[in-house]
């Protein structure tokens, strides 16, 4: 979906702090490549009861990929085409104001819309790679490969980035013009996200940590 298509659609279109929406593709793209877990919502039409999982993900291109069990309620539901709706936050910082009122935050955070389409033989396979190298750079190439039994287990949604509302808040404090004089102290918590040290399991003891993990999390031990 165009920029200006979606602009013209209401029901895709952000309708609080309508200033804060993003249409730069690039931006979108940034911020999944950024995260790890998408919560998809959808109605169970078994039951008619709303649902909203976290799973797994990785985008590819124009689409992201979504990973689980082929016995999974909700992998079944999506292969049938049942509509979904998929999100994506990140959390940048914590605004504190002069007031709880106006104190918020600053983050990312997009909604995918759409029915998704079920990965199969090939095209799942190297989804399922695609994802694992989003997780741990490196994996595929370092790991014992997939097995043709852990394949079959695994089912890999494909949804179109294609009908999306990416919201953004920046900046710092808001205080009301009679608050700002006040003696209350008001700023910016940044947040970020960091690998710890690296634990190795007991049946891997006195093997090394290899490069593709030493490198995502910048530690040479053992």
């Amino acid at each position: 979906m165009s920029n200006e298509s979606q602009r013209s659609d209401s029901k895709y279109h952000v309708k609080r702090h309508d200033d804060r929406e993003v249409f730069d593709r690039n931006a979108v793209n940034a911020l999944l490549d950024s995260e790890y877990v998408a919560h998809v919502g959808f109605v169970d039409a078994d039951i008619n009861e709303p649902f909203v999982i976290p799973m797994a993900y990785a985008r590819d291109n124009d689409r992201i990929l979504l990973h689980g069990s082929t016995g999974s309620r909700l992998m079944m539901q999506l292969a049938k085409g049942a509509q979904m709706c998929v999100t994506v936050t990140k959390l940048n910082a914590i605004i504190v104001a002069k007031s709880a009122f106006n104190s918020s935050m600053n983050y990312e955070s997009i909604m995918i819309f759409g029915q998704g389409k079920r990965l199969e033989d090939a095209e799942k396979l190297a989804a399922m790679d695609l994802i694992t190298e989003a997780l741990v750079p490196g994996m595929i190439s370092y790991a014992r490969p997939t097995t043709a039994k852990e394949a079959a287990g695994t089912m890999i949604i494909e949804l179109a980035i294609e009908k999306y509302s990416l919201k953004s808040r920046t900046g710092g404090v808001i205080d009301e013009p009679e608050d700002k004089d006040l003696p209350i102290w008001s700023g910016i918590l940044p947040l970020a996200r960091s690998y710890g040290e690296a634990e190795t399991a007991s049946d891997s003891a006195g093997i090394p940590i290899p490069p593709h993990i030493v490198g995502k999390i910048g530690h040479s031990g053992q």
